[in-house]
């Protein structure tokens, strides 16, 4: 283990038994580190599930408010009162409220528990005294760590989710800011998109990205609303029907269509269920869903579908309970509120149970995962995936800046 620091009040004397120099650098006394323009921060710890403790090993640099210096081997960071700790077997150093780690040259990555991230690592003191961390890092980096987790190993539908990632990563950051409260840009479940870092990268998956590297799908000059799920069930939604409230000519590329070649999940090996599926409703969990959005109606005694979208998902559902009635309003709420995969579904009552018979698992809204594979196998490239599924889009090179082309509808 070789540890260096230099702190902005102390010297560097021998009392800690390891190497120590000075670390040429700026040290910040105030705020925390700027993010380039093609780079995202991605949360991989946060909130009240932070730990209180994580260990990096590697060999890079660190900065801090109060020190910067470099580490070789493994570095233990903790909780003192508002400050990160730096502790090696050897000794410890304060670094202030925030640190940010980053590999050193030549190296590519640094590891994070059992897990290796690329880019940078920043660590903050929360107001819980947790540390929170952040993984801050390239766009295609990023996608490098995002593909594989979200789409089967196929080159074209690769390609495809490649460009969807990337898109979509560009406008949560720039636009919906979803995370903002956080400090960050992107988690790293469904919420956003599964990222796993380096581990889950695969040498097919790299290529399909390096192939596509910038690219992004734009409407009016601007990166797209790019959502995704995993199987349509045979059919697309309308974004207004699965969120209600969303203004539909901000979004005309989500559109409601047929989507055939959803049917290949049935060849894909325990995933099959994502196409058609069945499901005994369990009345006590709606009454407990219900509740949680704060809609009391008792015992649940009768399930009435009100109102279905184009696609055939129910979109307005009423409870009736021993304590009164619900209306539950928008695809999505309603699949939630009856815990069933989708809401492209009939309901049938079975001797005082509810039986849903239904397709599709995901809201519905832009690419079908599992049909963008299906295509993908009977030849489609990935220009023609993503055409298909956002209608009247644009490919458009250098992030949104570079030379740009229509995708078209392909003929199915």
């Amino acid at each position: 283990m070789v540890y260096t620091i230099s702190t902005l009040c102390e010297g560097t004397g021998g009392k800690l038994k390891i190497l120590v120099a000075l670390f040429a650098a700026i040290v910040l006394c105030v705020g925390g580190p700027a993010i380039a323009a093609e780079e995202v921060a991605v949360g991989l710890f946060y909130g009240d599930s932070a730990p209180r403790a994580v260990v990096i090993s590697g060999r890079g640099r660190l900065r801090g408010r109060t020190a910067s210096g470099t580490f070789d081997g493994e570095l233990r960071l903790r909780v003192r009162g508002r400050d990160v700790v730096a502790e090696t077997g050897s000794g410890e150093r304060r670094v202030g409220e925030w640190m940010e780690l980053s590999p050193a040259e030549g190296e590519s990555w640094l590891e994070l528990g059992d897990y290796a991230y690329r880019g940078r690592l920043r660590i903050e003191v929360q107001r819980n005294g947790r540390l929170k961390v952040v993984n801050i890092l390239g766009v295609e980096d990023y996608v490098k760590g995002v593909v594989p987790n979200e789409m089967f190993a196929n080159a074209e539908a690769y390609k495809a989710q490649a460009v969807v990632a990337r898109t979509l990563a560009l406008y949560v950051r720039d636009h919906e800011r979803r995370h903002r409260g956080d400090g960050f840009d992107l988690c790293t479940s469904g919420h956003c998109q599964v990222y796993r870092g380096v581990d889950s990268e695969t040498p097919l998956s790299n290529q399909a990205v390096e192939e596509t590297a910038g690219q992004i799908l734009t409407y009016r000059g601007r990166p797209i609303l790019a959502a995704y799920h995993a199987n349509a069930g045979g059919a697309t939604d309308e974004v207004d029907e699965v969120w209600p409230g969303s203004i539909r000519k901000d979004f005309p590329y989500l559109a409601a269509f047929e989507s055939p070649f959803d049917r290949a999940a049935n060849k894909l090996s325990g995933y099959q269920w994502c196409y058609r599926w069945k499901r005994t409703i369990s009345l006590s969990g709606v009454a407990e869903r219900l509740a949680a959005r704060g809609q009391k109606v008792g015992k649940v005694r009768d399930l009435v579908v009100r109102k279905r979208s184009r696609s055939n998902r129910v979109k307005e559902l009423e409870v009736i309970g021993s304590r009164g009635r619900a209306r539950v309003v928008g695809t999505m709420a309603v699949s939630r509120v009856l815990g069933t995969p989708s809401s492209k579904l009939h309901l049938k009552k079975s001797g005082g149970r509810f039986i849903a018979e239904g397709w599709g698992y995901g809201d519905g809204v832009g690419m079908s995962q599992q049909g963008a594979l299906g295509m993908a196998w009977e030849g489609y490239d990935y220009a023609q995936i993503l055409g298909f599924y956002y209608r009247g889009v644009s490919l458009t090179e250098d992030y949104g800046r570079g030379r740009s082309r229509p995708l078209s509808v392909p003929t199915l």
